[in-house]
């Protein structure tokens, strides 16, 4: 009994002694440009440690003061913050029909929506670049948009789809005897119970939208247009780099991503399992 108990306390010590290990794996770099945005830059290439002997906030008012950054965060926000609401909208329409509704085409609708998140964005660019060029699309933030959406809405509608599955239908048939319309059932008793669920697809969209790089780099050639991805470039020269400010803004680009992100973590949380337990 004693051998029994000692080989799964030791194996619990193992789990987690492995798990810590992948934690800071994760961890290390996070910090380590944490660390670098706080560095003189004397100790750039000097030392080596996580801690600087000495913070030096100077990067951060030269990145915010002195180059385009805060251009570069609206024009993040402004896309970022409308492909998101653009999914959530269309996202949870197109979701409540399949839901719902029995239509023709309704499987088919379903299954181009899972083959078209089949495909890396990287198949895609070459379409896409034709598309925005001929419809004169390109470098602009409605171009980007656009892009963002046209990934973000099949996941964002089969995640939302997986929640309404969860929803008693007797509900909105208790609200359309008392008077209420399909649509009106729909935003008055479906969208407040999903909230967890629009709040997984929302984080998920905004995180796409604000750290994709790939397509604003080909569609965005105008400085005033760059995305904070972009804006990052800018640091990097042909033989160096301004480490320095591009930790600084690293940083500045991870922490409203963070705080929004542990802002709404339990919901995230919740909406994923709920959509997961009923397809």
């Amino acid at each position: 009994m004693k051998n029994k108990t000692f080989s799964k306390v030791f194996w619990k010590i193992v789990k987690h002694a492995v798990l810590l290990l992948f934690v800071a794996f994760t961890l290390i770099p996070v910090l380590w440009m944490l660390s670098t945005s706080f560095k003189p830059k004397t100790e750039l290439y000097t030392n080596l440690s996580l801690i600087p002997t000495r913070f030096d906030f100077s990067s951060y008012a030269h990145v915010w003061r002195e180059t385009d950054f805060p251009l570069w965060f609206r024009n993040s926000a402004v896309i970022s913050l409308s492909s998101t609401g653009l999914s959530l909208v269309i996202g949870s329409l197109a979701a409540y029909s399949l839901s719902r509704f029995r239509y023709r085409g309704r499987n088919l609708f379903g299954q181009v929506l899972l083959i078209i998140q089949m495909f890396p964005g990287i198949l895609l660019v070459i379409p896409m670049f034709l598309i925005m060029s001929k419809i004169n699309l390109l470098d602009t933030r409605l171009g980007v948009i656009i892009t963002y959406l046209a990934f973000g809405l099949p996941t964002a509608t089969w995640m939302l789809k997986g929640y309404f599955d969860t929803i008693p239908r007797e509900l909105e048939e208790a609200a359309m005897i008392d008077g209420c319309s399909t649509i009106s059932a729909f935003g008055r008793i479906v969208l407040p119970i999903s909230g967890p669920g629009i709040t997984s697809v929302a984080i998920f969209t905004l995180l796409l939208s604000w750290n994709e790089f790939l397509y604003a780099f080909i569609f965005l050639k105008s400085s005033s247009n760059y995305t904070l991805t972009l804006g990052l470039v800018s640091f990097m020269d042909q033989f160096s780099n301004q480490w320095d400010n591009l930790m600084t803004a690293a940083t500045l680009i991870t922490l409203p991503v963070l705080f929004f992100f542990l802002l709404l973590q339990k919901y995230f949380t919740r909406g994923l399992i709920a959509g997961a337990t009923k397809g």
